[in-house]
């Protein structure tokens, strides 16, 4: 081997090497300025400072720096390898890149009040001459920003000048030393670093750190944590994802035409139509309103077959089971889900938008609005203080500042969450059977404490939760809450089915069903006004049997409970996008108008009001007529031309009959598919005026 090639190859490793660490100390540098100038300087840090969350945020930010910092170490290094020359302006290159994005993102903060984000793109749509105008005529002091820069830049380059001086006297001396073990060392020191890198860990496979970092509290920290490149990388993917639909990807109908047949407007309606106005509801509440607290619950994977029957051997939910008294409250009949997954499922319910595709709102590469429809909206326009409730990471999936934008005041995550649990460790160590969190998430029961321990009785609150204990990784210590494993054990071996899952399983869903009613039992007593709502997110995908099942596949219950109400039952049939103005007709006044795409499903009627519709003795469907139908995801539900029964009609062909929470065996009628192919047609629609609504505005032109 030569010496010119051993002495390039341990030159370029050391360089490579250094300017790696180096770019991870300036980027870490970088975001330290980030805090001092817009955190301190400018204010957005709350009081007193939060110190102990500016480290946390370094070393977590430090992570997400390393996985960039990792893919530039490995360009340098194959250009060190090719000329020396070459990598080291690759390396001025990156350092003025940086600082480039990292002043760009501070003043797109001071601008916006959030870090890179989908508003970005709107420079796009703006011709030169503007986007000029707006940075040497603005407040925000741009031409200052720049000169900042360039001045950085040249300090910066002066320093990895300094760097590669003192780097060379290193290669120097190691390229003296026997070339086998220092070429070892070099690159074992090197892979290890890089491995560490792109993973976060030293192991083989990645994490990913949206999941395993501890968020902090701080909302303006929350935001810095995942650095300028992170979020351009999302900005820009999810722009790609998304913009190729089009309101054609939906129906093959025109925008016009479609929204007279989905509305049921003249035929000769012109454009242009508002769609706050075409979806206004009025509601009919009886009497004034007195609910004080609502608890809306979406529960991790609740499915329908957690209520079959044949679990009540083991009283698998007979908690839930029993709030249905018919009075106070109640199982609704016949519920589809309108996502297939939990990020999907929020974006539905939060928004009051029907599913788009599979990729969430929030990576859409779309600005999303304030949208009327949301439920969060809806109740602060009603006086409600707003807080969305999460046990998991207060950055998945932006959910902290997509349940901001959609109206809720609070957000509440596991940072929270397990400060709460250490207070209580440390007044009592057994406060809680360990471990209290999973792979996702602090666990439901703690979440439910912090609920109930901080919602305050004296003003109206809307808590919207999610949960996430039900999902793998399953750990609960089931047997410290007295869950029956032995006994659930038992009922597997003996089961004539032998696609059961497993006691864990069952046991988690058991003990879900028993802490969730516990929660309920308790605020009721402390709140006596509330109202409660559950539902799962989307159907639970682990058990095989029910796979089978169609109708279990596509539906998820709905329980609504209410101890100061007598509600009745106004439609027999309904899915996710109905839970909102089911809401807002139990808890605004009379004549309050909302928006919304779907419809509710109770009526808050008082004492002596009409009996609660007979979902086995109704009239005939008549379009305009009947609200029994329900648009689903990749499922339309509809009410049978054959008494007592209603059918699933699946994006696949397949029409089924459902009765009683069950799959039922009948001959199908021509007319039931018909009205369920009508149903589907209505459902891409919705889907399309959806789309529309989130890209375009509610003005439909």
């Amino acid at each position: 081997m030569s010496s010119y090639f051993t002495k390039r190859a341990v030159h370029a490793l050391s360089s490579a090497f250094v300017f790696s660490l180096f770019l991870g100390l300036f980027l870490s540098l970088l975001r330290l300025g980030f805090i001092v100038y817009s955190g301190l300087y400018e204010g957005a840090l709350a009081h007193p400072l939060p110190f102990d969350q500016i480290v946390q945020v370094l070393k977590d930010g430090f992570k997400y720096d390393n996985r960039v910092v990792a893919a530039f170490s490995l360009i340098f290094l194959i250009l060190a390898l090719v000329r020396t020359k070459a990598a080291h302006i690759f390396a001025l290159f990156v350092l003025v890149l940086c600082l480039f994005l990292q002043v760009a993102n501070i003043t797109y903060y001071e601008i916006y009040g959030v870090a890179f984000d989908t508003n970005l793109l709107d420079a796009f749509n703006q011709s030169p001459k503007i986007l000029m105008g707006m940075a040497l005529h603005s407040e925000y002091h741009i031409p200052t920003k720049v000169l900042v820069w360039l001045v950085f830049s040249v300090l910066s380059g002066w320093l990895y000048y300094k760097l590669t001086q003192k780097t060379a006297q290193l290669s120097s001396v190691l390229q003296n030393l026997p070339f086998k073990p220092v070429c070892g060392l070099l690159v074992a020191f090197f892979s290890v670093w890089i491995l560490y890198g792109i993973n976060s860990r030293l192991a083989l496979t990645g994490v990913s750190l949206d999941f395993t970092l501890k968020p902090a509290k701080d909302p303006f920290l929350r935001q810095v944590t995942p650095g300028a490149f992170r979020n351009l990388y999302l900005v820009f993917k999810d722009y790609k994802k998304s913009h190729n639909v089009r309101f054609s990807s939906f129906t093959p109908k025109s925008l016009l035409q479609a929204s007279i047949d989905y509305f049921n407007l003249p035929p000769t309606t012109k454009l242009p139509l508002d769609l706050g106005k075409l979806l206004s509801h009025t509601s009919q509440n009886p009497a004034p309103p007195t609910i004080q607290h609502v608890f809306y619950i979406v529960s991790e994977s609740l499915s329908s077959w957690h209520f079959d029957p044949r679990f009540d051997a083991i009283n698998l939910t007979s908690a839930l089971k029993s709030l249905n008294d018919q009075q106070h409250g109640f199982i609704f009949p016949f519920f589809l889900e309108d996502a297939r997954r939990t990020v999907k499922s929020l974006d539905v319910q939060l928004t009051g938008l029907f599913d788009l595709n599979d990729t969430n709102f929030v990576n859409m590469g779309v600005n999303i609005p304030s949208l009327p429809t949301a439920i969060g909206n809806q109740m602060k326009g009603l006086g409600f203080d707003t807080t969305f409730y999460y046990g998991g990471s207060g950055i998945w999936n932006r959910l902290d500042r997509f349940s901001k934008k959609e109206g809720f005041d609070h957000f509440v995550f596991n940072t929270y969450l397990m400060d709460f649990a250490n207070a209580r460790f440390k007044a009592d160590p057994n406060a809680y059977p360990r471990p209290i969190k999973n792979g996702w998430g602090v666990h439901d029961n703690v979440l439910f404490d912090y609920i109930l321990n901080n919602t305050p009785p004296d003003k109206k609150t809307f808590s919207m939760v999610m949960t996430l204990s039900n999902h793998p990784t399953r750990n609960v210590n089931l047997k410290a809450f007295g869950v029956p494993v032995d006994q659930i054990k038992d009922f597997i071996a003996h089961a004539k089915d032998k696609n059961m899952p497993d006691a864990t399983f069952l046991g988690h869903v058991y003990w879900y069903d028993k802490i969730l009613v516990d929660f309920i039992k308790k605020a009721r007593v402390k709140f006596p006004n509330a109202l409660f709502v559950i539902t799962g997110d989307h159907f639970d995908r682990s058990f095989t049997y029910a796979k089978d099942n169609t109708y279990w596949t596509k539906s998820v219950p709905l329980i609504v409970y209410a101890p100061s109400l007598r509600p009745k039952l106004t439609a027999c049939i309904g899915s996710h996008i109905d839970i909102a103005p089911t809401i807002m007709e139990l808890v605004a006044p009379k004549g309050y108008k909302y928006a919304s795409f779907g419809k509710p499903l109770f009526s808050n009627a008082t004492n002596g009001a009409s009996a609660s519709k007979d979902c086995a003795a109704r009239k005939p469907f008549v379009w305009g007529q009947s609200n029994d139908f329900a648009l689903g995801f990749e499922s339309v539900a509809g009410q049978s031309q054959k008494s007592g029964l209603d059918f699933l009609y699946t994006d696949g062909g397949m029409l089924l009959y459902v009765k009683d929470h069950a799959w039922v065996k009948a001959p199908i009628l021509e007319a039931d598919i018909a009205l369920a192919k009508e149903l589907r047609d209505k459902k891409q629609i919705a889907n399309g005026l959806s789309w529309y609504y989130l890209f375009h505005g509610g003005v439909i032109r």
